[in-house]
């Protein structure tokens, strides 16, 4: 240890010159985001990190947008240390304990998420790595950021092994180093003295404040913490309608396991709540009311716990409550303003509530921050969405065809181009894009998209443009 302090009064000045981009964690959970039609495909496009593909060559937005390029780097800050933590290697044998490395990285970046000294970058833009072993440099120009946390886990028996090591990223300098081996049972244990380790190597002798702990609640069963990591992840690598039904249903096992785990009570009602936006629920009210009375339960267990929040705060705003939703992840971005989930609902919610400047900031907030995110493409789209509410077609136009580019197939996309074709008198073009929509989507009709934005819009003019537009482009339904 004496090493160390010894290391950081040689860094000083080193430490404040940190690149960052905030962060997402969805907590758990999530780091999803399927909102609407076209979750079956929305993974479905080319652009998978390390594939060797190239990227979108238009800029995410014009200049009226102010959003970066995708090949660009973050911007800099210098007033706080950032980090990235890679994810985790399952060195066991055994391929289905790899959740249990994903889980374990997911909970260390929203520890060290809610220490608002650190910016620590999305779970979603640093899984972008997994599988891969990419030199530790590369990582911190691409990712914009000074320290990197990479590590290990093998399960043997009963008992955890895990190795854990910072690295500075300019001269590929180890900071701090850990060697774990301690019982499986106390694994949330275990990744609060990661964290606490890591906060000390980067802001000296200071550590995660008690009363952000103690917002953070931790499951008494270790089943009901890895069928929620099991649900998410499975949410996130096959987000199509049986996944969703998979996924609920082991939210829904852990709920039974613990009831008392807030998690997992706030993950059913997310996915509940999905249902109503991609074509799965067969009456829009009855599963708005039940994902609204799931996250009250969570909210009751976990009033403070910044990812039952964020979570309850995409069920609410799905569920067609955009004000209670804006009160949810305003609180869960107080508590750990680096959950980039929670940033990019909040935009939708902003969206919802027809507050639609307020919108665009934090929707483009979300994507200088987090340009690597894979939910980068949903982002774009609400962008899109939004232009079209203030009347601006051709920036919309512009953002929805990038949008698809990053996720051609996600069906909401070339919905929100045909409206936007629509308000440029362009009638064929737009029609184009509805039978492209229908060529993804076979359950989502006219009247159910309609019936979707009644749901989650409450301003009746707001309302009225979007179906006027829809209308003109799907003339013929």
């Amino acid at each position: 240890m004496t090493d160390l302090f010894n290391w950081l009064a040689n860094h000083e000045s080193g430490l404040s010159a940190i690149a960052a981009m905030m962060a997402i964690v969805a907590g758990v959970v999530v780091v999803l985001s399927p909102l609407g039609a076209g979750i079956r495909g929305f993974f479905s496009g080319d652009n998978k990190a390390g594939s060797g593909q190239s990227q979108p060559e238009q800029e995410l937005a014009s200049t009226k947008a102010q959003i970066i390029e995708i090949n660009t780097p973050p911007p800099l800050i210098t007033d706080k240390p950032s980090i990235a933590v890679l994810p985790f290697v399952n060195m066991s044998d055994d391929k289905s304990q790899e959740y249990f490395a994903d889980g374990m990285t997911e909970d260390i970046i929203t520890g060290l998420s809610c220490d608002s000294r650190l910016f620590v970058i999305a779970r979603n833009s640093t899984f972008a790595y997994k599988g891969q072993s990419p030199d530790i440099r590369t990582v911190g120009k691409e990712l914009g950021v000074r320290y990197v946390l990479e590590g290990s886990i093998r399960p043997i028996n009963d008992r955890l092994r895990i190795t854990t090591q910072l690295i500075e990223t300019e001269t590929g300098t180890h900071v701090w180093a850990e060697k774990i081996d301690r019982p499986a049972a106390e694994i949330f244990d275990i990744m609060d003295d990661v964290v606490d380790g890591i906060v000390i190597a980067l802001c000296s002798n200071i550590r995660v404040a008690e009363s952000d702990r103690a917002g953070r609640q931790r499951p008494e069963e270790l089943n009901a913490w890895a069928l929620c990591v099991r649900a998410e992840i499975l949410f996130i690598s096959q987000p199509d309608s049986e996944a969703v039904s998979r996924a609920i249903d082991l939210a829904q096992r852990a709920t039974e396991i613990e009831p008392g785990y807030a998690a997992s009570w706030a993950l059913l009602a997310m996915l509940t709540s999905v249902r109503v936006t991609n074509g799965l629920s067969g009456n829009l009210a009855e599963d708005s009311e039940q994902a609204l009375s799931l996250a009250g339960k969570a909210l009751k267990l976990a009033p403070n716990d910044p990812h039952v929040l964020s979570c309850c705060g995409f069920a609410a705003t799905w569920a067609g409550q955009a004000a209670q939703a804006i009160g949810y992840l305003e609180r869960s971005l107080t508590i750990n303003p680096n959950n980039s989930f929670a940033r990019l609902y909040y935009g939708a919610a902003l969206y919802c509530d027809t507050r639609l400047e307020d919108c665009l900031e934090q929707l483009q907030l979300f994507i200088q921050r987090s340009p690597r995110d894979l939910y980068i493409g949903v982002a774009i789209f609400h962008l899109a969405l939004c232009y079209v509410s203030l009347k601006d077609y051709e920036q919309a136009e512009h953002e929805a065809r990038v949008a698809i580019k990053h996720t051609p197939g996600f069906g909401w996309n070339y919905i929100t181009l045909a409206m936007a074709l629509s308000g440029l008198g362009r009638d064929s073009e737009a029609q184009a894009q509805i039978q492209q929509f229908n060529k993804l989507e076979s359950v989502l009709t006219r009247q159910r998209i309609e019936d979707i934005f009644h749901l989650w819009i409450e301003e009746p003019k707001h309302v009225e443009q979007l179906i006027s537009l829809l209308r003109q482009a799907w003339a013929d339904s």
